[in-house]
């Protein structure tokens, strides 16, 4: 019985711990490369201009976590330099999105515009992950209507589309960091 109950509660935590949403984490550095502690960081969804308000911490880290997997614009003030902005910011489903932030000093009525890549090499965990957008779905042929048609749409994913048992396969490359 006690094992039922334990296998129960292990099932039931695996679960919960799914989530279809993401995050951005990062941190506020100034010129010299020092962190810079208590920036206001502002993350805004683009699709419906909600806004997450959110504080550095004394070693200049930030974080805005339980997120859709949709456009953000990140904007970063502090008093004493410029206000910062990172245009478009995209969070994909489980993964959490790392953006440095290094402000320049100035006035505070001055704002600086930043065009951010996306790092293609998750490095804040070890999942791999992708998001398949509305206009491939939309354009791509299901013909048996199964949602595995649409994992080979993936980087590395191979499979028997449109077959009534399709064999879906996932090739993961080894990357070494220096």
């Amino acid at each position: 019985m006690l094992y039922r109950s334990i296998l129960f509660v292990a099932i039931i935590s695996c679960l919960f711990a799914q989530t279809n949403r993401g995050g951005i984490s990062g941190t506020t550095f100034d010129s010299s490369g020092a962190t810079v502690a208590g920036a206001a960081v502002t993350v805004t969804n683009l699709g419906t201009n909600q806004k997450i308000r959110v504080s550095a911490s004394v070693g200049g880290s930030f974080s805005a976590l339980d997120l859709d997997p949709v456009d953000y614009r990140i904007e970063v003030e502090a008093a004493g330099f410029k206000k910062t902005v990172v245009q478009r910011v995209k969070v994909d489903t489980g993964n959490t999105v790392r953006i440095d932030v290094t402000l320049q000093p100035g006035a505070v009525d001055s704002s600086i515009q930043v065009v951010a890549e996306q790092t293609s090499v998750n490095t804040e965990s070890g999942t791999a992950g992708s998001t398949i957008t509305e206009r491939q779905i939309m354009n791509t042929p299901l013909v048996n209507r199964s949602v595995l048609d649409l994992a080979v749409l993936l980087l590395n994913v191979s499979g028997d589309v449109g077959s009534e048992n399709p064999a879906v396969t996932i090739t993961i490359s080894r990357i070494a960091f220096d």
